[in-house]
Protein backbone atom coordinates (compact mmCIF):
# COMPACT_ATOMS: atom_id res chain seq x y z
CA UNK A 1 0.00 0.00 0.00
CA UNK A 2 2.93 2.71 1.02
CA UNK A 3 4.86 1.61 -2.46
CA UNK A 4 1.85 2.18 -4.35
CA UNK A 5 1.14 5.93 -3.07
CA UNK A 6 4.52 6.52 -3.63
CA UNK A 7 4.88 5.64 -7.15
CA UNK A 8 1.28 7.98 -7.79
CA UNK A 9 3.18 10.46 -6.00
CA UNK A 10 6.20 10.41 -8.34
CA UNK A 11 4.35 10.65 -11.39
CA UNK A 12 2.13 13.27 -10.87
CA UNK A 13 5.61 15.09 -10.00
CA UNK A 14 7.09 14.30 -12.92
CA UNK A 15 3.45 15.15 -15.01
CA UNK A 16 3.77 18.67 -13.30
CA UNK A 17 7.35 19.54 -14.51
CA UNK A 18 7.14 17.73 -18.65
CA UNK A 19 3.71 20.25 -18.52
CA UNK A 20 5.53 23.29 -16.82
CA UNK A 21 8.82 22.54 -19.11
CA UNK A 22 6.10 22.36 -22.41
CA UNK A 23 5.01 25.58 -21.49
CA UNK A 24 1.12 24.76 -21.03
CA UNK A 25 1.13 26.49 -18.05
CA UNK A 26 3.47 27.79 -15.14
CA UNK A 27 3.34 27.76 -11.50
CA UNK A 28 5.20 29.50 -8.72
CA UNK A 29 5.62 27.79 -5.09
CA UNK A 30 6.73 29.38 -2.24
CA UNK A 31 8.65 27.03 1.05
CA UNK A 32 8.18 28.34 4.29
CA UNK A 33 10.51 26.57 7.29
CA UNK A 34 9.38 27.65 10.14
CA UNK A 35 12.14 26.27 13.17
CA UNK A 36 9.62 25.31 16.34
CA UNK A 37 11.05 27.58 18.97
CA UNK A 38 13.09 25.69 22.14
CA UNK A 39 11.36 24.15 24.45
CA UNK A 40 14.28 22.90 26.67
CA UNK A 41 13.75 25.14 29.11
CA UNK A 42 13.17 24.18 33.19
CA UNK A 43 10.40 24.59 35.46
CA UNK A 44 10.79 25.63 38.30
CA UNK A 45 8.24 25.50 40.98
CA UNK A 46 7.83 27.17 44.21
CA UNK A 47 5.33 26.26 46.80
CA UNK A 48 4.93 25.74 50.48
CA UNK A 49 6.51 22.55 52.10
CA UNK A 50 2.81 21.71 52.86
CA UNK A 51 0.95 22.45 49.97
CA UNK A 52 -0.43 19.53 48.33
CA UNK A 53 -3.38 21.61 46.49
CA UNK A 54 -2.29 21.47 43.24
CA UNK A 55 1.47 19.65 40.76
CA UNK A 56 2.79 21.14 38.30
CA UNK A 57 2.59 18.11 35.12
CA UNK A 58 4.37 20.57 32.42
CA UNK A 59 4.59 23.62 29.99
CA UNK A 60 4.66 23.79 26.77
CA UNK A 61 4.48 26.56 23.36
CA UNK A 62 0.97 26.54 21.70
CA UNK A 63 -0.35 28.95 19.20
CA UNK A 64 -3.68 30.66 20.54
CA UNK A 65 -6.47 29.21 19.24
CA UNK A 66 -9.93 30.36 18.82
CA UNK A 67 -11.23 28.20 21.66
CA UNK A 68 -8.26 29.59 23.40
CA UNK A 69 -8.86 32.77 23.48
CA UNK A 70 -12.74 32.25 24.81
CA UNK A 71 -11.35 30.33 27.83
CA UNK A 72 -12.73 31.77 30.99
CA UNK A 73 -10.54 33.79 33.13
CA UNK A 74 -8.87 32.23 35.83
CA UNK A 75 -10.30 34.18 38.99
CA UNK A 76 -10.36 37.94 39.50
CA UNK A 77 -7.23 40.27 40.05
CA UNK A 78 -8.09 42.52 43.44
CA UNK A 79 -8.79 45.90 42.16
CA UNK A 80 -7.91 48.80 42.17
CA UNK A 81 -4.13 48.40 40.85
CA UNK A 82 -3.87 45.46 43.13
CA UNK A 83 -0.42 43.78 42.62
CA UNK A 84 1.07 40.54 43.56
CA UNK A 85 -0.98 37.55 44.03
CA UNK A 86 -4.10 39.13 45.74
CA UNK A 87 -7.76 38.09 44.48
CA UNK A 88 -11.17 39.90 45.00
CA UNK A 89 -13.36 37.76 47.31
CA UNK A 90 -15.47 35.07 46.45
CA UNK A 91 -14.16 35.97 42.98
CA UNK A 92 -12.24 32.66 42.84
CA UNK A 93 -12.34 30.60 39.54
CA UNK A 94 -14.39 27.50 40.76
CA UNK A 95 -12.82 23.81 39.01
CA UNK A 96 -15.95 21.42 38.24
CA UNK A 97 -17.02 18.80 40.73
CA UNK A 98 -15.71 15.28 39.17
CA UNK A 99 -15.95 11.96 40.09
CA UNK A 100 -14.90 8.64 38.97
CA UNK A 101 -11.38 7.61 37.27
CA UNK A 102 -9.06 10.84 37.85
CA UNK A 103 -8.27 12.90 35.65
CA UNK A 104 -11.08 12.45 33.19
CA UNK A 105 -12.38 16.26 33.90
CA UNK A 106 -11.34 19.43 34.56
CA UNK A 107 -10.81 22.92 32.77
CA UNK A 108 -9.31 25.56 30.68
CA UNK A 109 -8.89 29.32 32.05
CA UNK A 110 -6.68 32.06 30.66
CA UNK A 111 -4.36 33.98 33.32
CA UNK A 112 -5.30 37.52 34.72
CA UNK A 113 -3.53 40.41 35.84
CA UNK A 114 -1.29 39.73 32.37
CA UNK A 115 0.34 42.55 29.97
CA UNK A 116 -1.38 40.55 27.06
CA UNK A 117 -4.93 39.52 26.66
CA UNK A 118 -5.05 36.19 24.56
CA UNK A 119 -4.84 36.96 20.74
CA UNK A 120 -5.80 34.82 18.17
CA UNK A 121 -2.31 33.63 16.42
CA UNK A 122 0.28 35.08 19.14
CA UNK A 123 2.10 31.87 20.82
CA UNK A 124 0.74 31.51 24.30
CA UNK A 125 2.09 28.83 27.22
CA UNK A 126 -0.27 26.26 28.58
CA UNK A 127 0.50 25.19 31.88
CA UNK A 128 -1.01 21.95 32.99
CA UNK A 129 -1.30 21.19 36.76
CA UNK A 130 -3.32 18.14 38.46
CA UNK A 131 -5.38 19.63 40.96
CA UNK A 132 -6.32 17.32 44.68
CA UNK A 133 -10.04 17.52 45.00
CA UNK A 134 -12.01 16.50 48.37
CA UNK A 135 -15.06 16.32 50.49
CA UNK A 136 -14.07 20.27 51.64
CA UNK A 137 -12.88 23.12 49.14
CA UNK A 138 -9.82 24.62 48.91
CA UNK A 139 -8.13 27.89 47.41
CA UNK A 140 -5.92 28.02 45.74
CA UNK A 141 -3.66 30.67 43.52
CA UNK A 142 -0.75 30.44 40.91
CA UNK A 143 1.51 33.14 39.48
CA UNK A 144 3.41 32.25 36.43
CA UNK A 145 6.56 34.36 35.24
CA UNK A 146 8.06 33.38 31.67
CA UNK A 147 11.49 34.44 30.75
CA UNK A 148 11.92 34.95 27.44
CA UNK A 149 15.55 34.56 25.71
CA UNK A 150 16.76 37.65 24.38
CA UNK A 151 18.80 40.42 25.21
CA UNK A 152 17.51 41.81 27.59
CA UNK A 153 15.44 38.93 28.54
CA UNK A 154 11.47 39.52 28.46
CA UNK A 155 9.53 38.61 31.50
CA UNK A 156 6.20 37.72 31.19
CA UNK A 157 3.36 37.45 34.13
CA UNK A 158 0.23 35.93 34.51
CA UNK A 159 -2.28 35.21 37.73
CA UNK A 160 -4.68 32.39 38.61
CA UNK A 161 -6.93 31.95 41.40
CA UNK A 162 -8.99 29.20 41.93
CA UNK A 163 -11.42 27.44 44.53
CA UNK A 164 -11.55 23.23 44.22
CA UNK A 165 -14.41 21.14 43.70
CA UNK A 166 -15.66 18.66 46.13
CA UNK A 167 -15.89 15.02 46.19
CA UNK A 168 -16.76 12.85 48.97
CA UNK A 169 -13.87 10.55 47.21
CA UNK A 170 -10.83 12.19 47.03
CA UNK A 171 -9.99 12.64 42.72
CA UNK A 172 -7.94 14.33 40.81
CA UNK A 173 -8.62 17.16 38.13
CA UNK A 174 -6.50 18.74 35.43
CA UNK A 175 -6.56 22.74 35.39
CA UNK A 176 -4.83 24.00 31.82
CA UNK A 177 -3.62 27.85 32.62
CA UNK A 178 -3.06 30.02 29.56
CA UNK A 179 -0.41 32.92 29.44
CA UNK A 180 -0.24 34.72 26.26
CA UNK A 181 3.87 35.78 25.35
CA UNK A 182 2.99 38.61 23.19
CA UNK A 183 4.77 37.13 20.36
CA UNK A 184 3.22 36.30 17.32
CA UNK A 185 3.02 32.36 16.10
CA UNK A 186 4.80 33.36 12.75
CA UNK A 187 8.12 34.27 14.48
CA UNK A 188 7.92 32.30 17.66
CA UNK A 189 9.68 32.88 20.79
CA UNK A 190 12.14 30.64 22.57
CA UNK A 191 11.57 30.02 26.39
CA UNK A 192 14.72 30.09 29.09
CA UNK A 193 12.62 29.91 31.75
CA UNK A 194 8.98 28.71 33.68
CA UNK A 195 8.64 29.85 37.28
CA UNK A 196 5.25 28.78 38.86
CA UNK A 197 4.57 30.18 41.67
CA UNK A 198 1.56 28.84 44.07
CA UNK A 199 -0.23 29.20 47.61
CA UNK A 200 -3.02 28.27 49.88
CA UNK A 201 -5.08 30.86 50.01
CA UNK A 202 -7.15 32.15 53.52
CA UNK A 203 -10.35 32.00 54.67
CA UNK A 204 -13.31 29.69 53.67
CA UNK A 205 -16.83 29.78 52.41
CA UNK A 206 -19.31 27.43 50.93
CA UNK A 207 -17.34 27.41 47.16
CA UNK A 208 -14.17 27.86 49.02
CA UNK A 209 -11.56 30.32 49.42
CA UNK A 210 -12.59 33.67 50.27
CA UNK A 211 -9.71 35.20 48.91
CA UNK A 212 -6.12 35.00 47.37
CA UNK A 213 -3.75 34.99 49.47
Amino acid sequence: MRQSIQRKTVYAATLITVLALAGAWTFAATLVTSNPPSQSSGITVIAPQSFTTATVQSTELVAVTDAIAATAPAGTQASPGAGGLNSSQYTNAVLPTCSGTPNTCGGNYSAVDVAHALAVGDIAVQVSLHVQQGAAPVGFDVQVELVLAGTPLTYVFGNGYFDTGTNTAPTTVWVMLFIDTGVSALTPPSLDNVVVTMNACVGTSTTGATTCP
